[in-house]
């Protein structure tokens, strides 16, 4: 029994979970990093830059070695043929204007420039990088949603297997103090009824001793 209401609260949680949206706006862009101006791309996005931060630096990490503390990452030698067949020197930044409104720069140096407009030969292929990431962080942010959303409902169930099993518990105890109760009152009726007889006895007794008084004048 336990185990169907489980798996029916798996379905329920399966049914209300909905793929999130997430904008995905990219275009040219400039942003000061450690006191230089870089030229770059853009991403837009309304991820927490907390969240994007976390999934930035995974996703990063397959171009090559990443380097940086949070909100600032680079890569000295990025592999990336889609946009050079040479190192590229990668630099990015995550930012935050206002909650859930964050932004991605990544600045590219590649074959001795920057790729930092429409354009430039290479500008679809960094677009895509930024592009193809954004899918994965929507991914991501699913699969955590999703998550949450089922320990939420895990502890939920849990919760009432928890209350039901006190409930059980409680009648059992009440169960037992009522068959307690009915084996008390089960004997003091016998008691009671023995104790009858005895009274009834004890009148007939005290009856035929008045009975011996001798008659007033």
């Amino acid at each position: 029994m336990k185990k169907i209401a489980f798996i029916s609260i798996l379905a329920l949680v399966a049914s209300v979970i909905t793929r999130p949206t997430h904008g995905q706006t990219v275009f040219p862009g400039k942003q000061m990093i450690d006191k230089t101006e870089y030229p770059g791309i853009v991403l837009g996005t309304n991820i927490s830059e907390k969240l994007l931060d976390e999934y930035w630096e995974t996703y990063l990490g397959r171009f090559g070695k990443v380097k940086g503390k949070r909100g600032n990452y680079t890569i000295s030698k990025a592999s990336i043929p889609s946009v050079s067949a040479g190192p590229i020197q990668l630099t990015s930044q995550i930012s935050s204007a206002q909650k859930n409104q964050s932004r991605i720069f990544l600045a590219l140096f590649a074959d001795g420039s920057y790729v930092a407009d429409y354009n430039d030969r290479t500008y679809k292929s960094a677009e895509s990088i930024l592009k193809e990431f954004s899918d994965y962080a929507a991914l991501r942010e699913e699969v955590r949603i999703a998550d949450e959303a089922f320990v939420s409902s895990e502890k939920a169930y849990q919760k009432l297997i928890r209350e039901i099993d006190d409930k059980n518990k409680e009648i059992e105890k009440t169960e037992k103090k009522l068959a307690d109760l009915r084996g008390a009152v089960a004997t003091s009726r016998a008691e009671s009824e023995k104790s009858l007889l005895d009274l009834q006895n004890k009148q007939k007794a005290l009856e035929t001793v008045k009975m011996r008084l001798p008659a007033q004048k």
